[in-house]
């Protein structure tokens, strides 16, 4: 009954946001396929794309509303595609993530999604080093699928509650992977994924994970299990490179990254307190605000699909400009960010800093002490609306 009552409401609200695409290709998995087409894209020029795949319950109406996804391509300039899946195949309208006539490559449901893409390349001009993939849950776990599935296809996916390729393909895996039983080393989990392209010698997408610590559908383990296969996949280890406890100043999110040799970063891992099974919304009209709660989002003062734009390289990521390292004692270090008119900038530091100049401006000069931190700032403008930049972790050295 909820299921058809988030259809119904999907329809009537959102159809005006959707297109719906009847005929796209040949269809194994019989899915269908909606797309977003933002007014204002400059159809001449190659634009990036990102596809959306819904929970369970629910449909692109819904997940479309619900993360504000369309917003942001209106504002930027890129298309949404909306693979959905049917009442008829799975009566809670999830994604087939776990069976393997679904998840092998060239085969089901992953065949019917390549189709669309295969169809927005041919019919809008897309720029196809910029296809993106997003999803919660079953959607998550499904986008995982085709970055293993087509490693050649995307740049970027984030995962929301999601789990390794192949994590379960039976009840009984299924049930363990739900519980956080399947537990494998990096390179066993790597490899089910390159037996699926076992030519392939390009790089694989970059991986960006969210997983609740209070997730009571899919154990808090399977973001650690996914992890460990993505960095097996990037050849770099387990161990991250950077790890900021209280990400923009948001004391439940944990953000740890694990980069390559070359100083790239190939997974980006949000661990977040107190957060079940649900996406993180800001709901409100400020900028950087947006999403919707709802069933399965949660209020986070962090709208999660705007910082997935700024890992994509979809939006420019507003950064804090400075030195990353510096030496222990250094003196007159200053961090600064653009000035705009009539806003508040507060900023914090590690608690060994001392302030040499600080009057609220978008700059600030610091006395370093002997320990690594991070540097963040909020702007409130005039308006009241609040602006965060990405948190600079400093490294202290020649201690």
């Amino acid at each position: 009954m909820l299921g058809f009552l988030l259809l119904v409401f999907s329809v009537a609200s959102f159809s005006q946001d959707l297109k719906r695409v009847k005929h796209f290709g040949k269809n194994k998995g019989h899915l269908k396929m909606y797309v977003h087409t933002p007014p204002n894209v400059d159809k001449t020029k190659p634009a990036p794309m990102v596809v959306v795949l819904h929970g369970c319950l629910q449909c692109a109406g819904s997940v479309a509303s619900q993360t504000g996804w369309n917003k942001l391509a209106d504002e930027n300039g890129f298309y949404v595609l909306y693979p959905q899946q049917r009442v008829i195949n799975n009566p809670e309208k999830c994604f087939k993530w776990y069976r393997k006539r679904h998840i092998n490559k060239n085969r089901g449901e992953n065949a019917s999604i390549l189709k669309m893409i295969d169809n927005m390349k041919a019919n809008y001009v897309i720029d196809a080093s910029k296809v993106y993939i997003t999803g919660l849950s079953a959607g998550a776990a499904m986008s995982v699928v085709m970055m293993a599935d087509y490693p050649d296809v995307f740049n970027a996916g984030a995962i929301f509650a999601g789990a390794p390729y192949k994590v379960g393909t039976n009840i009984v895996t299924i049930d363990m992977a739900f519980l956080g039983w399947r537990i494998k080393k990096p390179e066993k989990w790597g490899n089910l994924v390159r037996k699926q392209n076992p030519d392939y010698t390009g790089v694989y997408p970059r991986m960006i994970i969210y997983q609740g610590n209070n997730d009571w559908v899919v154990n808090k383990r399977n973001g650690v299990e996914l992890m460990k296969q993505w960095t097996n996949l990037h050849h770099i280890g387990t161990y991250p490179s950077e790890v900021i406890p209280q990400y923009i100043n948001n004391v439940d999110i944990e953000r740890s990254v694990y980069r390559t040799p070359e100083k790239k970063d190939a997974v980006i891992f949000y661990k977040v307190n107190r957060l079940s099974h649900a996406l993180l919304v800001d709901p409100g009209t400020c900028p950087q605000q947006g999403g919707k709660r709802g069933f399965f989002s949660k209020d986070k003062n962090y709208f999660s699909t705007l910082f997935t734009a700024y890992d994509f390289g979809l939006i420019a990521t507003p950064i804090i400009e400075g030195k990353k390292n510096v030496s222990v004692q250094e003196q007159n270090v200053t961090y600064t960010v653009p000035s705009n008119n009539q806003s508040i900038y507060e900023w914090t530091y590690p608690s060994d800093c001392s302030v040499v100049k600080n009057d609220k401006t978008n700059s600030i000069t610091l006395n370093w002490g002997s320990q690594s931190g991070c540097i963040n700032v909020t702007e409130t403008d005039a308006s009241g609306c609040k602006k965060t930049y990405q948190t600079l972790f400093v490294n202290v050295t020649g201690k």
